[in-house]
């Protein structure tokens, strides 16, 4: 068991590493893709704001502002939150897990494929809630002109991103199909050897209210057996399962991160490559008091026949 002194230092590290982590994302400039990179080259023939970089680049400032706020709530506040840490980092792990599978797509096609998905899910989701908000008779009338026309908007952005897939050559109805999140980060885990969906489930269980959560991860606090029968118990989440917590949102990051840098890099081998998240040196486990080793994601010749 680390001693006290050993999670002070964890706690600072991890603190100076989001500061520093969250200053580089609040950064507009930051991660600027080489001119050959495989990421630029991406940009052919993708709609403004929707390109592979767009899309990552998205995914990451919002994983680390969640990340950021879980340990503001461990550490500014004085207290722990049962729910909200694991609630935060649960949208730390996804959105990394998310980002990751658009980077790994096959070749160019693949990516450009992945990032529109993520984006029509955005506007088609946009567009019903909009279109709900519309038709809604409790709604003030000037709200609803403005939430008819953001409806038409974003229909209209829908028709945009469309039409340059079929530009590029993709197909609309991989596009189209709804965005499943677990299965992104269970194909994630199954080539890089990590648990990004057992760690986002398990936090879900938190986000959703469910009991089994807390039961299976807080530290037990009281027992008490109640006269006429029956037990209440019960459970906190402790400081150092807290920091496990923040663990996980931090391993997802710097996964996602390397990643991502491989698709910034220079590149002069051509654009038909593909970001291959090789598996870690050694499995992460869910309950492990460190982070993991971590082997380099590398890019690899296209090949149509690859995994």
């Amino acid at each position: 068991m680390p001693n006290e002194n050993e999670y002070s230092r964890e706690w600072n590290d991890l603190g100076l590493w989001l500061e520093k982590t969250h200053k580089r994302t609040s950064n507009r400039t930051s991660y600027p893709p080489d001119a050959t990179s495989l990421l630029a080259r991406d940009e052919t023939g993708m709609p403004e704001g929707s390109s592979v970089a767009a899309i990552v680049r998205s995914l990451l400032d919002t994983a680390v502002d969640d990340l950021a706020s879980a340990f503001g709530l461990a550490a500014g506040l004085g207290r722990l939150h049962p729910a909200g840490i694991p609630t935060l980092v649960r949208g730390a792990v996804e959105l990394s897990g998310v980002g990751m599978w658009v980077l790994t797509g096959k070749g160019r096609a693949g990516r450009q494929e992945r990032a529109l998905r993520v984006a029509h899910d955005s506007l088609f989701n946009a567009s019903k809630f909009f279109t709900h908000m519309a038709a809604d008779p409790g709604v003030p009338g000037n709200v609803q002109a403005d939430a008819r026309k953001s409806s038409e908007d974003s229909k209209a952005q829908v028709d945009s991103l469309l039409g340059s897939a079929a530009f590029l050559g993709l197909r609309n109805a991989a596009i189209k199909a709804p965005l499943n999140r677990s299965d992104a980060l269970r194909q994630v885990d199954k080539e890089r050897g990590t648990d990004f969906f057992s760690r986002w489930q398990l936090c879900s269980g938190f986000a959703h209210g469910f009991a089994w959560a807390p039961q299976f991860f807080n530290d037990l606090a009281y027992r008490h057996v109640m006269e006429g029968g029956g037990v209440l118990t019960g459970r906190v989440l402790s400081e150092e399962r807290a920091l496990v917590l923040l663990r996980w949102g931090r391993h997802s990051i710097e996964e996602f991160t390397g990643s991502l840098n491989i698709g910034l890099m220079p590149n002069e081998a051509g654009d038909q490559l593909t970001i291959v998240a090789s598996p870690s040196l050694r499995v992460h486990p869910l309950f492990s008091s460190g982070q993991p080793e971590q082997a380099l994601t590398r890019p690899l010749p296209f090949s149509a026949d690859a995994e």
